[in-house]
């Protein structure tokens, strides 16, 4: 059947600018995760913690459900669910998302680790034929699987009620401070952690927006973030240059942030941006 073009301004199929649902969402969202995730860090054997790590990471998930259903009722939250997982997008969405911008992010890092003096650890990158294996899981289970609230519910809501730019940046925060009982094994602080997950947020947010309202090309390039590092490895270490590989990640992505932002200025600087979301017509309702 042919598809048909349908904009970003339609309350039939995004979820209405409301400060308060918004507030809703944030705090149920961290109140889910953090209900799972600080017992899993604290009291759970390390072999153990992966079970209530994967359903701590459906937080933003539920959480923009729960706010959809109760702010807007049934009938939109399943056009909302419609949209977020409709296949039915470009190729190329998908090959961007699961490889093409995550290769280039790793090869970018390897190359500033290089410049900076690092050296190759020989034997230390997984093969690459284990990459979909180890995508697939970290885009539906331990990563990917937090875009339906964040990009899917959380972005549209801040791009009606603000700017991109100022919308990448409260996404970006709060997205950092969900993950603050984990910065003990990711061996960093908010601060550099915040510092590495703001400016990625800006390319996540970009991103979405290119994929007609469906969540799938995200969810791949938020998984493809998580693991690329397995196979284009940069020691946590620069050569006794900086302790904390983070803030060499977060330096990357602020120069791919910036310069995306730089040439497509018009669009961070506008207030509620179009989002074409391409739907059958027989799918809205």
């Amino acid at each position: 059947m042919k598809s048909d073009s349908y904009l970003g301004h339609s309350e039939k199929v995004l979820p209405n600018a409301n400060w308060k649902a918004l507030g809703v969402f944030f705090g149920l969202a961290f109140v889910w995760t953090w209900a799972f995730l600080i017992p899993a860090v604290h009291f759970i054997p390390e072999n153990l913690r992966i079970f209530l790590i994967i359903i701590a990471a459906f937080g933003p998930f539920i959480s923009a459900m729960v706010t959809i259903r109760t702010f807007e009722g049934k009938e939109k939250l399943k056009s909302w669910l419609r949209m977020i997982f409709r296949f039915k997008i470009p190729w190329y969405l998908y090959l961007a998302g699961a490889f093409l911008i995550p290769i280039l992010i790793g090869a970018l890092q390897y190359l500033a680790y290089r410049v900076l003096g690092g050296v190759p650890v020989p034997g230390s990158a997984d093969p690459w034929y284990w990459y979909l294996a180890s995508l697939i899981p970290t885009m539906l289970l331990t990563g990917g699987n937090e875009e339906p609230g964040w990009r899917g519910y959380a972005l549209p809501v801040l791009n009606k009620l603000t700017t991109p730019i100022l919308a990448g940046l409260i996404l970006g925060v709060m997205h950092s401070l969900w993950h603050l009982p984990l910065m003990a094994d990711y061996q960093t602080n908010i601060f550099w952690y915040a510092f590495n997950l703001i400016p990625l947020t800006f390319l996540f947010n970009w991103f979405y927006q290119q994929s007609r309202g469906s969540v799938w090309p995200v969810m791949l390039f938020h998984a493809g973030t998580n693991v690329i590092g397995s196979f284009i490895p940069v020691p946590m270490n620069l050569a006794e240059i900086w302790s904390d590989f983070v803030f060499l990640r977060g330096v990357v992505y602020w120069i791919m942030a910036a310069i995306l932002i730089a040439s497509t200025w018009k669009y961070w600087t506008q207030k509620d941006p179009v989002l074409e979301v391409d739907l059958a017509p027989d799918n809205i309702n």
